[in-house]
């Protein structure tokens, strides 16, 4: 993902927005968990977040899934 993308997943995650579900997910590097973007969890601040473009790379790198959302 380059820098313009990444502006642009912050900010659909900030706004919850669902027309990016399936886009990319948000991994929270404090939880452990990871979500769909328009999940309506408290907002994780950036500098914990990690974006990644799928859920099977979410787990591999040992996140779970978010149980409100259910990103899977």
């Amino acid at each position: 993902m380059n820098e313009k993308e990444k502006w642009a997943a912050y900010d659909a995650q900030e706004r919850k927005d669902g027309r990016f579900d399936g886009q990319f997910y948000i991994a929270v590097k404090t939880t452990g968990i990871y979500c769909r973007p328009s999940c309506k969890a408290r907002a994780p601040l950036r500098k914990n977040i990690e974006l990644l473009d799928t859920a099977g790379e979410c787990v591999a790198a040992g996140y779970r899934a978010c149980k409100r959302c259910k990103p899977d």
